[in-house]
This record gives structure tokens, sequence and C-alpha cells, in this order.
């Protein structure tokens, strides 16, 4: 049944720009047709509308309305697709002959309708075969937005059903759109890019293939937004993270610190102005923020063994560039999380912005208040539960002491204007706190870039001397935090259990500063002069000039002065105080809060010293002028309630976030502490008007105050207040009350675990997730103390109902033996089959995702989404957008606390299983990846008890996985194993094991903020054996040595068996726990550390050191000897070491020294035996200690390890006071870590194959040889019992090359690449004019738009138009495109005719689809065929529809160009609706009319 003209009528399109209105008559009568169409048979309904596609003289407004039905049609049938009869095949020829049409706006509704049409694999196919792709890479070249916009919807949708499929023509369409948009200021180009970085997602092949890494990169440097920023590195570091990918992508990171490097780069031919250098440098700048904080990012731009990308930027630095060396500083405050100063001169305004307790926009009254303020400034109470965020950090920070960056700084400092050098002040002095907190001593050095500094200070420099005076109020300023803002949180943490303590050290120390401030005011009073009176309250009504610490001196009573009730002055004295804190009289009410918190806080201060002496004196007047002052204040509480309206009280809301109003409510909670307090507040009945209040309101600012004010740390009305609030109708009320229990939490508050937690577990059935996720974090912190650990056990709360977050809190609950009996061993065992199996996984997701969430820029709320509020924010209001994480329970985590839950967990949580996945480390694909990192992560986990670590150590798991993190070539697992070795290195025994295996650990947990160094396992990487066994071989080898003390000058020869060193065999090698218990000299002596002579030290000395001889024989004998540093200065007289000339030198062990002539001479030289330079390269000792010479230079700013006498006495002053002050140190006298030799090779094995070594290294003079007696100085421990995780778990490698990947191995893919990348062209390679005959050029029939549906071609080669080849083959090159294009112009204009040939366009797509053509070369080829003949194309689709054939009517007389837009879908959205930066096209294509 054919459609009626009635039905057409209604169908006709409005004018172009108005809006359908939904809901009015003018829908329904749209509808019709559609309506019209439903009430047919589905087949004779399409066949209808197919057949009204399947002419060219169709009207333009008929053809929209149908494919506008049509669509709506295939949504309607989308379910019941077979009711049609029709198959998709069928309906896509159909449509495709809509993207052969003249008008943008029948293409644009046509690549809709197939967008509705397409649901399955089979239809991308069908797609491909019938060459619809080449047309829709045809729409998207040319200039209509909205025809574009179809074909990337098309496209999407294309790679979201099958990815595989994604034809390579259309994704360079998307690479030669994303090329060129730059410049021409594409308004499709973020469209364009997120397309492809979704290809890369889904398809990352045909990514690479159609060279979308060269697009991405280049428009990296053309970002100012941070997301897309970041989302466009992402795409990048992806690649990079599995090997395939990463060889054949060869992506180049390093193009993107272009900008920092080259001082005149430019981007485009657009940058000559200095604001574009600025922009450049900016998107530099956030790009490499997203490269240095993912893992792939690390490994590839700060490898110390390439001399390209972080290096090159921190060697920039050394440069007098003012704008580079700013953005370098950007780039690190930005990189480390911390505020950038604001651009001034001024030392103090640049530390306040790295002050901890400096106000953050989320502390205002108006944001999360003290909920905020107490979660940024209070530390995490997981003490030793490693923090990937924290790990990530400590490994920038070794990257960054490698590449020199502290010298760079150092340099910064004193060659730059004073604003560069403040702020580079600024960030050396906390680069060097987090490098103390955060690196292992034998990572760092002892005091890094100081030398440089103070070399810079003594020869007058002022920035040097200023840079050192700022550090030193950096490091005071530290030491007092964290510390509150707000006197809210203030008194929050003085009220606190934790707090107490500290009270009575505190009120000594103030009482001491007062004492001294009152004895300075008695000295300038004269006889009969009052010290009320000095205060200025009675002699002015001025608050300005009150002296208000002498005020709250007074107050306080201290040192015995106190103030006179019988005096009539201080009788005055106290009203006139009350007069100027009374609310009513609107003078300290209408005070407005300080910019400086000091003025604030002192008149608030002051306030509730008055009030709180009112309270203590029990004085009628006093009482009754407090009972006053409260009266008042219940008063205005409670206008708020009964004005008429709440903004005309005193007590409005803006008088609440601007003025002193808001510490009314203070002076309530601190009033209600005395027990005189609470009574009077009852009498008023003043908890029961903030009850209602705080319950009722919809203003949250005063349940904010109310909840922040209250007091407690006791039973009564304050705790009511509290459970109200938990339980009122208001959610924002009800969702602050739970966050502020955190700040209680953490500041320790009094029995906590009795009440707050019952109260945290009844908000886990609130209805607001906000309020049940906020309550579940609180708890799950909660649990790393004990007592609410066994208050959360008791309650019996069922946690696996809230989701993946309270299976890992209920997980926490077994780390106890309580918790294990109180859920039962069937439950347990439940509980292990069901991580083995599924939460294994999903454990590793759910952490992937939690670091992913905190090293990006899109970061969730409280609601567990995302929003743009919290993203980051890198300019404006302080926002600190770095935020640390800390890693969640692990079930194997938490049975290894006890016996019983560990022989359950050993027995069902295939352990063995695990440790198998480790040693093969296979991660070919995506399945095996994950598995892997599940087993690391289990394991890890498993290690962070003594008795887990013992069993794992057994099956040498520890090897295994430091291999994977230095050497899988998947840097993911890479990653994940890196954090593993941080949980190993949570315990003592764990990081004893790692530092045998070359990987050093952080020894102090997370709330040691100024720590005390301890050394590693043992002093030295070579280990003294007992044995025995061997004693009588060492006896003998120490009589061959005594016939050797009796002539001190004795030369030995090469061979002489008396240079050799006779160590213990390796199969007599002990256990670690053995090797512990060598360090205590209750026990044993210490191992003797013998020293080898460089050739720089000339003195013969006494080795005995002063000490006793002994001539005992033992296991100490056999020793392996300490080297000295080489470049330590000698006496230019006597030939006597600066070393040497020290008092109290260590090394009072055996000393095997090489003794050389006073004077040197050839003579004495010519015996000498010097090793191979690379031995005697790696036996240089660092001043760091971690055996480089690139750390040494990157930490003193030189390249020299030279230690000059004021160096080396500065050292040994270090070590005698660390070593005093340290009564904790298990070591020794003689242990030293600042002078330890850096071992050759890392591995276990390694090792003992170093100790067997016995090659001499030079032939030496001898001296005299005795055995010291060592006295130990401290007390040692006398048993050893190493406990569980007390560590912080950071590790890092003593050899920061390990972690990254070798230069050969990166060669070798990059290589390869190079390789394919040069030779798969010429296999797929059109047929060039090479290979054919000269006037012949082969026709691809399966490429071609219509040859490819019949049987036999058109034609096989072609003769005469195979000239238009060729100059689109040319135009690919763009040095010489713009010849061709004139060239072909020409061509045009002599023979139209060639251009019509539609075997001849599809040889030109396929050219598009093979090769990369700019832009402008596409668009020129796709308008000179705009006049292609289709005809054949429309004959077959009428054959297929059984329609006549004779009805073909000729071609319409004239020709509409692309760019001539008339009519708009009725469907489709406009461009206005889109939001794009301009309603028109600014470059639209030239028809032949406006070209004539």
């Amino acid at each position: 049944m054919a459609v009626s003209s009635w039905m057409l009528r209604s169908k006709i399109r409005e004018p172009h720009g108005k809006r359908r209105n939904i809901g009015t008559g003018t829908k329904n009568k749209k509808d019709d047709l559609f309506t019209s169409c439903l009430k047919l048979e589905p087949q004779a309904c399409f066949k209808n509308l197919l057949s009204k596609l399947c002419y060219q003289n169709t009207d333009e407004k008929d053809l929209l309305t149908y494919l506008n039905t049509m669509a709506q049609l295939l949504d309607h049938y989308e379910n019941k697709f077979e009711e049609i009869k029709f198959s998709k095949k069928e309906i896509l020829t159909c449509l495709r002959l809509t993207l052969m049409n003249e008008s943008c706006t029948i293409r644009s509704a046509g690549l809709r309708c197939i967008r509705h049409t397409i649901q399955n694999n089979d239809d991308v196919a069908s797609i491909n075969n019938l060459r619809i792709n080449f047309l829709i890479s045809k729409s998207l070249d040319l200039k209509n937005d909205m025809e574009r916009i179809e074909a990337i919807k098309l496209i999407r949708k294309i790679g979201m059903l099958a990815p595989d499929m994604l034809d390579m023509s259309m994704t360079r369409s998307l690479v030669a759109l994303a090329n060129e948009a730059t410049e021409c200021k594409d308004r499709l180009l973020r469209i364009c890019l997120a397309t492809l970085s979704e290809i890369c997602l889904i398809n990352p092949t045909l990514f690479i293939k159609s060279e979308g890494v060269q697009v991405i990169t280049r428009n990296l440097i053309d970002c100012q937004i941070p997301k897309i920023a970041e989302a466009l590195c992402g795409v990048l570091l992806l690649l990079m993270d599995k090997p395939d990918t990463r060889a054949k992508a060869a992506v180049d990171l390093y193009s993107i610190a272009a900008p920092f490097c080259d001082f005149h780069y430019k981007h485009g031919w657009k940058d000559i102005t200095r604001d574009e250098r600025k922009v450049r440098l900016n998107c530099s700048r956030l790009a490499l923020l997203t490269v240095l904080k993912s893992w792939p990012g690390l490994l590839h731009f700060c490898n110390p063994k390439n001399q390209g990308g972080f290096r090159t930027i921190v060697e920039v630095l050394h440069l007098k560039q003012i704008e580079v060396r700013k953005a370098v500083l950007d780039l690190l405050y930005d990189l480390l999380g911390l505020q950038q100063p604001e651009w001034t001169d001024e030392l103090s305004v640049a530390l306040s912005a790295i002050d901890p307790c400096e106000p953050q926009s989320s502390w205002r009254l108006k944001e999360d208040f003290i909920a905020a303020e107490g979660r940024s400034i209070l530390p995490h109470l997981a003490k030793t539960t490693p923090s990937p965020t924290e790990m990530h950090l400590a490994l920038l920070l070794f990257c960054f002491l490698e590449c020199g960056l502290l010298g760079a700084l150092t340099e910064v400092i004193t060659s730059s204007d004073t604003f560069i050098s403040v702020r580079a002040t600024v960030l050396l002095g906390e680069l060097i706190r987090l490098i103390q907190l955060y690196l292992p001593p034998g990572c760092s050095g002892v005091t890094p870039s100081m030398p440089s500094l103070l070399k810079y200070a003594t020869t007058s420099k002022p920035q040097a001397l200023s840079a050192l005076l700022a550090l030193v109020q950096l490091h005071k300023l530290m030491q007092k935090r964290p510390a509150s803002y707000s006197l809210h949180l203030d008194y929050i943490i003085r009220n606190s259990s934790s707090m107490r303590g500290k009270q009575k050290q505190e009120r000594h120390a103030r009482n001491k500063g007062l004492k001294s401030k009152l004895s300075h005011v008695k000295a300038v009073l004269k006889d009969g002069d009052d010290i009320v009176k000095e205060t200025g309250v009675l002699s002015s009504n001025e608050v300005k000039i009150w002296n208000w610490n002498l005020i709250k001196m007074i107050l306080k009573g201290e040192k015995g002065y106190r103030l006179d009730l019988t005096d009539s002055s201080h009788r005055m004295f106290l009203r006139r105080l009350l007069d100027f804190f009374k609310p009513s009289q609107k003078k300290y009410s209408h005070t407005d809060l300080s910019n400086t918190p000091m003025d604030s806080s002192e008149l608030t201060s002051s306030g509730l010293e008055f009030v709180k002496y009112l309270a203590e004196v029990k004085d009628p007047e006093c009482q009754a002028m407090v009972l006053d002052f409260f009266k008042d204040v219940y008063t205005q509480i409670t206008s708020i309630s009964t004005s008429r309206s709440v903004h005309d009280c005193l007590f409005s809301p803006a008088h609440m976030h601007n003025t002193h109003c808001q510490s009314y409510f203070l002076f309530i909670g601190q009033f209600a502490r005395t027990e005189s307090g609470l009574s009077i507040l009852e009498s008023i009945k003043m908890f029961s008007l903030l009850q209602e209040l705080a319950t009722t309101t919809r203003l949250n600012c005063y349940v904010k105050l109310i909840i922040s004010s209250l007091d407690y740390s006791c039973p009564g009305p304050a705790r009511d207040i509290l459970d109200a609030v938990l339980t009122c109708n208001v959610k924002p009320s009800r969702l602050y009350a739970t966050q502020f229990l955190l700040v209680l939490l953490r500041t320790g508050y009094p029995s906590f675990a009795g009440w707050a937690v019952r109260l945290l577990c009844k908000q886990l059935e609130d209805e607001f997730s906000k309020v049940r996720l906020s309550a579940l974090a609180i708890l799950q912190e909660a649990c790393e103390l004990p007592d609410c650990l066994e208050t959360l056990t008791d309650l019996q709360i069922n946690l696996a109902k809230l989701g993946e977050k309270g299976e890992m809190v209920a997980v926490k609950l077994l780390s106890t033996e309580k918790g294990y009996k109180k859920l039962g061993e069937d439950k347990v065992l439940a509980a292990i089959a069901k991580w083995v199996t599924t939460m294994n996984y999903r454990y590793t997701k759910i952490v992937e995702g939690e670091i992913s969430d905190c090293l990006t820029l899109h970061q969730k709320n409280e609601d567990g989404k995302y929003d743009d509020q919290h993203t980051s924010n890198l300019s404006g209001t302080r926002s600190n957008y770095r935020k640390d994480i800390i890693l969640p329970p692990h079930l194997y985590g938490q049975l290894n606390q006890y016996a019983e839950g560990f022989q359950k967990l050993t027995a069902n949580g295939s352990i063995t299983a695990l440790i198998e996945l480790i040693h093969k480390g296979n991660c070919s694909n995506d399945k095996e990846i994950l598995q892997l990192k599940s087993a690391l992560w289990a394991v890890g986990h498993l290690s962070t008890s003594n008795i887990g670590f013992v069993y794992l150590n057994s099956l040498e798991f520890v090897g295994s996985m430091i291999r994977i993190a230095t050497k899988c070539p998947v840097y993911g697992v890479r990653s994940t194993a890196f954090y593993a070795l941080g949980l190993v290195a949570t315990t003592t025994i764990g990081s004893d094991e790692l530092y045998l295996n070359g990987w050093l650990s952080t020894r102090h947990n997370r709330h040691k903020n100024w720590p005390v160094l301890q050394e590693e396992l043992l002093d030295e990487m070579y280990v003294s054996y007992f044995a025995n066994s061997k004693w009588e071989e060492d006896k003998e080898s120490s009589e061959k040595l005594d016939g050797i003390r009796e002539d001190d000058e004795i030369t030995l020869s090469e061979e002489d068996e008396r240079l050799i060193e006779y160590p213990a065999s390796p199969a007599l090698s002990p256990d670690i726990c053995k090797i512990k218990q060598w360090t205590l000299p209750a026990t044993r002596s210490p191992s003797e550390v013998g020293h080898k002579r460089y050739l720089s030290e000339s003195k013969t000395f006494d080795g005995s050191n002063g000490y006793e001889v002994d001539h005992r024989y033992g296991p100490y004998e056999n020793v392996i000897t300490r080297q000295r540093n080489s470049s330590m200065t000698e006496s230019t007289t006597s030939g006597v070491s600066s070393c040497d000339s020290l008092p109290n030198r260590q090394g009072g062990g055996p000393s095997y020294l090489q003794t050389l002539s006073p004077i040197p001479s050839s003579t004495s030289l010519s015996i000498l035996k010097l090793p191979h330079p690379f031995e005697r390269r790696i036996h240089k000792i660092s001043t760091n200690s971690a055996g480089s010479e690139a750390s040494t230079s990157s930490l003193s700013g030189s390249n020299t390890n030279d230690l000059s006498l004021q160096n080396m006495l500065g050292y040994q002053t270090i070590r005698y006071i660390r070593r005093r002050d340290s009564l904790n140190f298990q070591r020794t006298e003689r242990d030293d870590y600042l002078f330890r030799t850096p071992p050759i090779k890392t591995s276990r094995r390694t090792v003992i194959d170093s100790i067997n070594s016995s090659e001499p290294r030079a032939t030496i003079h001898y001296s005299s040889f005795s055995m010291a007696k060592f006295e130990p100085i401290y007390e040692p421990i006398k048993t050893y019992k190493p406990k569980d995780a007390i560590y912080r778990g950071i590790c890092l490698p003593r050899c920061l090359d390990d972690v990254f990947p070798s230069e050969q191995q990166t060669h070798t893919k990059e290589t390869e690449a190079l390789e394919e990348t040069l030779v798969k062209p010429n296999t797929t390679m059109y047929n060039s004019p090479t290979n054919q005959p000269a006037n012949t050029w082969k026709h691809h029939q399966e490429s071609c738009i219509y040859c490819s549906q019949i049987l036999e071609p058109l034609i096989t080669d072609f003769n005469g138009d195979h000239i238009i080849l060729k100059i689109s083959e040319r135009l690919a090159v763009p040095a010489i495109s713009n010849a061709f294009k004139t060239q072909v112009l020409r061509l045009k204009q002599k023979d139209p005719d060639m251009f019509e040939n539609i075997c001849v366009y599809s040889e030109v797509c396929k050219m598009f689809s093979e090769c990369s053509y700019c832009l402008e070369a596409r668009r020129i080829l796709h308008e000179l065929f705009l006049d292609v003949v289709y005809d054949k194309c429309f004959q077959d689709a009428r054959k297929m529809l059984g329609l006549d054939q004779n009805s073909n009517i000729p071609k319409q007389e004239s020709r509409k160009s692309t760019g001539d837009i008339v009519l708009s879908p009725t469907e489709f959205k406009t461009l206005d609706s889109l939001k794009l930066i301009s309603a028109e096209n600014k470059f639209p294509i030239r028809t032949r009319k406006n070209t004539t």
C-alpha cells in the first residue's frame, strides 16, 4: 500500500531553526506519518519508504520526511526486527544511496538512519562490504558541521558494536581532521580527539596504524584544559603499558618537554608572541603532570639511563631563563601536591603557602567547616598500612635525587631574582623534608644540597644566606605541625585524651613565658601602679588599643596575680569586658572576622578566659554577670526561630559567616565543660534550645557551629544533641554530624569506642548514600584502634549488605581471634573460598580504581561519584588535589595475624598456587595479568605478619616479586609488584630480607614526622659468617699474620697469599634471625671491619685505634675490609691524609692497612697494582650511600666526591650525636652508614659470590696488625622478638636503575617497531605506477563502491583515468602537494567527465584509507568528485526491491554544493543546542558558482 499524499503534507518540516514544541498540537501533526505507518504491515511500510530512497528525483523535503520516519520506525522495531522481513543488508543498501545525495541535509539524515539500523557485528560487516565506510569518510572530510557530527556518531556506534571491524578509512579521516583542526580553529576538534581516544581503547592496533599516536602527541602541546590533557595522555600511557602496543606505537613522551628545553620552540606558525609561549609551557606542564603520576610515564620519562626526559628539564634550571625556571617550579609544586606560593619576594608569604594549617576553601563555614579541617590536618590512624601514592611519591623523589634536582634548585636560588629565589627556596626546603620522611637513609644523603648552599653562603651570596634562614624557619614551622587553624578544632584537640598528657608540658612552657611577660610588666610599673590599668580597658573605649595578652594573663591569674574584687576598679574592669562581649551590645558580635587569624583568636580566647573566670569565682556579682551574659545569648538564639525573617536577627546566617557571632556557640561549649557552667546552662534550658535548632533548621551554618563547639568528653547533653542531629530529617545535617565523628576519632576522644562506634553503626542504615558511605569509611579507619575493633566485633553488624566496601570492613573484623570465633569456622571457610574464586580479582580492581582516582584530576565525592567540584583547580583558592589512600583490608592480611586463622588460610587459601603464579610471572594476556596482580596482592598482604612471612620466605617469594617489579614487560604488573613489596617492608624481618636482595626500606611508621634514621640489617652487604669448622683455618691464617706484625714495612708481591682473605663458605650462611642476633653485643662481639687504604692516604698509623689489643681467635677474624674514599684530601707537606688526622676515627677493628712512604715517589708507587677502572668506579664511595656517582652529584650540586676537612668533621659530629641520642639503635659504635661500600650486585646469591672472591686488588705495604677489643656504649636489647607490621611500607631499590627498563631492551623494541613500520606498507600499498605499465592502473574490485556488489567489474584497468590516480597519489606528500593541487584543478577544467567515474572515485577513497593525507587535500579531491554518477547503484537498489526499472528520471539540472544548507532534519539537534563556539561555519566550502 502506497503512502497517500495527505500523509506527506503534515510531515513537511517547519522553517529551519524553529525547534519542536513537545506536548502541543504541532507534535501530533508531525507524527501523523509515523502513526499512519504503524497501522500498516511492517514489510509494506518499509518497502514504501525504501522505494522513495531509490529514486534520484525525489524532492528533498519529502525525502527528509521519509528518512525521519524511517529513523522512528527503526527504533520502534528494534527488538522485533524480524517482522520487517527485510534483511539489514537490504536496508543498508538503500540507505547508502542517501549518502550519495548532493544535499548535506539528506546525507546527515541518512547517517542517522544507518546508525539506528546497525545492531551487531554482522551489520557492521555489511557496512564494510557495501563500502559505506568510504561515504562516511567523505561526510567527515567535508565542512558541514551537522553532517560531520552524524558521521562521528556513526563511527562511535560502529566502534562500540564491533571494534575489530572498524575500517581504517574512517580513522584516517579523524586523524586528518585532528591534525589540522587546531590551526583552522575547527569546532569539532575535541569531539574528534575524544573519538580517537575511544578507538585507541577498543582497537589500539588500528589506532597505531592510522598514525593516531602522532596526532594525540601533537595536540597535547595545544591543550589547556587539564581534564582533556589528562585523557589524551592516558591514551598514550595505555599504549606504553603492554609490550606489544609499546613496540608498535613507539610513543615518545620526550617531545612533551620541548617547550621547556627549546627556548625558541614554536608549535605552529602562529606562535610568535610571548603569550603563545606561555600557553605552550602551560600545556606542557599539564601533560607532564599526568605523565609523571603514572607508572608507564615515570618509567619512560624519568629513566636515569637516558639523557632526555626529566633530566633535561632539571638541567635547564642551570640556565638563566626566568620564564622557564618559573614554569619548571610550577610543575614541581603541582607534582608534589603543594600549593603554589604567591608571586612575592617576602619569605613569610611564600612559607604560608605550604603551611598545612593555612586555611583552605573547604574549611569555610559555608563548606565543610571543622569536618574538612580535621580531615586535612589530623593524620590517618593507620600507622603501618602502606599507601600506594606515598610509594609512588617516594620513587619520584628518588628520581629527583638521581637527576640532580636539589643541586639545580641551589643554582636557581643563588642566580635568580628575589621572586624566583624565594619560590625555589620553599620548594627546596619541602623537598628535603619529604626526602627525609619518605626515602630510606641509603637512598638519600645526610644533608642533601646543603654543602653547595653553604659554599655559596660563604662567598657572600645574599640569596644563599636568605635561603639558609628560610630553611631554618621552615624547619621550625613544620616541627609545630600538625596544628589547628580554627579555635573550634583547637579546643577539640585540647579536650581529647591524646592531648591531655601534653597539656602539662605546654602549660609549664606557657607559664614560663607568661612569667617573663609579667616580670617585664612589673618592671615598668611604678610603686602603687595597678596592672589592670595597663590593659587600657579602663582608660579607653577603643578596643584595638587594649592589651589582650595582658588581659588574658590577668584573667588566668597565673603566677599569683589575681583580680581583687574588693577593688572597684577591678570590678569595673570585669563590667567593661562584659559590656564588650555581650551580643546585644553589638561590639564583639559585630566585629568582623579578621583576615589575620591571630587577631580573631586573641579576642575569642580572651572571651573564653573571661567566661571561665566568671564561672570559677564564687562571687555573687560574678555569677550574676555570667548568668546575664548567657541569658543574652539565649535570647539571640531564640530570635533565630521567632523572628519574622532569620536574616533580620543578630545571629543571622550572614553574621555567622562574617562576624564573631559564631564564637558564642564556642563560649557555650567551653563553659559547659565545668560543673558550674553545666548547671547554669541547664537552668536556662540552653541545651534544649540548641537541640531544637540543630534538628529542625535547614540552615547548615547553625548545625555546624553547634556540633563543632560542644564538648563530648563526658556523657551529657552534648552527646544527646549529637545523637539527635544524626537521626534528624535534614540530610545535610546528618551528613555533617557523621563526618564530624571522624574528627573526634582522629583526635582520640575519650571512650569513643563506647558510644561513637554505636552511633556510626546506626548511620549505616541511613537512607542517604553519602551518610552510609561516610560512616563506613570512618568505621574502617576506627578498626585501626583495638578498642573500636572490639566494640564493632561485639555488635555483630551485617556489613556485607553494604556492598564491597562493607565486605572490606567485615574482613577487618577477622584480624582478631575474637572476630574469628564470632563469625564461626564455617563462615570463615566460605569467606576464604569466595576470596579465592572472585574477591582476590575484585580486590585488584578496587585498589587500581582508588589509585587512579587519587593520581588523576577526576576524584570521587562522598557519594562515590564523580562531579566537577572535586576535580583539580590549578589556580584560585587553595585546594590540594593530591589525595593519599590507604590500602583496603585483605582477607589474607587479616587471618595471618593469629595461628588458627593462618592455618585455615594455608589449608584453603591456595597459597602455593599463588606463589607458583608469581614464580612463573606469565602476563601474555589480560587474564594472566589479572591473575598475577591478584596473586601479588594476596601474597603481599600475607607477608605483613611474621608467621606469614616465614612461611612465604621458605617458598622464596621475595626474589620473584623483585624480578617482576624490575623485569616484567607489562608496566602495570610492575607497579603492582612494587606496591606489594611495600607490604613486605612493613615488618622488620621483611625489610631485612629485602635488604639482602638489594632493596632498602623506610623504617618508621606514618605518625613519625621527624623519625630518627635507623640502619638496615647489616652495616655492609658483606657478611661475616659463624662457623666452628672454619676456626682452625682462621687460626692458621692469623698465625701467618702474626709473623707479618713483626715487621711493619714488609713489601708483598701480587702472588703473596697473605693478601688473600679467607671468607666463610656460603653453605654455612646462617638464617636471617641469627644474623639479627649478631648485632647484639651482649651475646657476641660484633664482626670486625677492616679498612682498605687508597692511594691518597699516605700516613701510616696504628690500627688499634686506642683499644686494648686482644689476640683471641674466633669467627670474627675473617672479615671483608671497608674501603675508603679515594678522593680524601692530602697534606701537601707530609703526605698525611686529612681524614687520618681526625680524632676518634671509626674502624677500630683489625686494620689491613696500606701504607706508603710519607713522601710519594715513583719507587713507592711502582709496586702498586690498581684495579680495573670499572671496578674503581663501582667501589667509589658516595656521600649518600647509594653507590652511584650520579646520586652524589645530585646531592651536592657538583660532580665531585671530594670531602673537605670541614665536611668530614661535620659528618663525624652528626654520627656522634645520632648515636648518643638514639638509644634504641641496635648497632655498634663502629657501624657507619655514611662510608659504606656499595654492593656490586644486588641479589643475595651474588653477595655470597662476592664474598668468595679472593683476588688481590693491589700489592701493598702492611703495617702492624692487631685485634681491637670493642666495648659497646649502650646497653643492648637482651631478646629480639620482631613485631608484626611496624613500618609505613615504603621500599626502594638500592640502585635506581633496577626499576627502569634497560636501554638495550628499549632500543630493540623500538628497532623492531621501526622495521615493521618500514616493511609493512610495501605489502599493503596500492599499485603504484612503478609496478604497473606506464598508462594503466589496476582496478581493485573489492574496494569499489559499485563493482564490489556485482560479479563482473565494470573495468579491470584504468587506461585514460590513470593520470588522476597518479596526481592523487602525489597529493599525499605535503612537500610537493601544492604543485599537484594546481595540476588536478586544471585537469578538472580540461576533462570534467573523468571525475564522474565511480570506480575512479573508489580508488581515490582507497588511497585515503591507506595513506596519510592532509585535510585540505582530502577535501579538494572530494569536492572534485561531487559529480560522480551513481545511476547504476540506484538501479540495483530498485531491482532488489522489485520496482519498475523504467521509472528512472534523469539527473537534475542544477546541483547543490555541500555547503548550501537549506533544511535540516526534523529530529536533528541544531548547532545552538550543541553549544559549539559559533553558530555558523567559519570556513565554508566554495561552490563552483562562486569560484567562477
